[in-house]
Formats: C-alpha cells, structure tokens, sequence
C-alpha cells in the first residue's frame, strides 16, 4: 500500500496539469466582439531569399466596450500581432525570412488549435484575461507581389 501512494499522487498531479493546460486556449462560444468581415492576402517577395507570408484583415472588428484590448491572431501554423489599420486590424504573418534586418518569423513549433485551412483563432484580453475566439470563413482574396519586399506598415 506504501508502495502505491507515491504512483497515485503522480497520478493525480498529471491528470490536474493536463487538465489545467487545455483550459489554457479554451475557445469563447460567444465573444464580446463585433466582426463584419475577415480575409486574407498571399505575399510573396522577389529579392533572391525573399520572404512569404500571408496577411489577414480584419474589418469592422470592435469590441463591445472598453475593457477589451485585441491582442493576437493564430493562423496555419502561425501566430502575429494585430495592429489597427485604418478602421480595421491586420496581421502579417511571416513564413519565409529574408536576410534583412528586423523580419520576425511568425511560424511557431508549438500551435495550440486544431485549425481547419480557412479558419482562424482572435485572441483578445478582457479584464487582463486572455480569451480565444475562433473565426470561419476566411476569404481568400489574390496574392500580392513585393519586389523590393513587403512594406514596413
């Protein structure tokens, strides 16, 4: 009986950390944000070891009061920043680096959504909570060709 206490107190202590780490990225049924439209643009550079990456729109997104801050958005194996963009928020997400100063590669090891290929997860925070919501439907608008790169905003 001594024997099994200290295998059933491990177990317990996996099963109270596996079950706290997927509450982590619990997606919201419901989020306080208005949305009215999301797609996303292809990139591609032509500078010889150019970068790719994808751009996502966001417009109309609102929060539904003060309290709310957009922080970041999950996509295809990747994760960006959203930043406000005249009257809409936009992400550009960085498969590919090139050699110039300042890229960020957006592609992470460790995604935390099973995703489908049009889908993405918004991820804002409420009363210094983060939340996650997911977004269906991504339209997927024509790719865009930067031949110097893409642009700094």
């Amino acid at each position: 009986m001594k024997a099994l206490k200290p295998l059933i107190t491990l177990l317990v202590l996996i099963v109270c950390i596996c079950s706290c780490s997927s509450s982590k990225y619990a997606l919201q049924k419901q989020a306080p944000i208005q949305l009215t439209q999301t797609y996303l643009q292809h990139w591609t550079t032509g500078v010889a070891i150019g970068s790719s990456g994808v751009n996502l729109y966001f417009t109309n997104l609102y929060p539904n009061h003060a309290g709310i801050k957009m922080d970041s958005v999950y996509f295809r194996k990747m994760k960006g920043k959203l930043t406000p963009l005249k009257g809409q928020y936009f992400s550009r997400l960085t498969k590919r680096l090139t050699n110039e100063e300042g890229n960020a590669l957006t592609t992470k090891g460790f995604f935390p959504f099973q995703l489908e290929n049009r889908e993405c997860v918004i991820s804002y925070v409420e009363n210094g909570i983060t939340k996650y919501y997911k977004v269906s439907n991504l339209e997927e608008k024509e790719g865009v060709y930067y031949p110097e790169g893409p642009p700094i905003n």
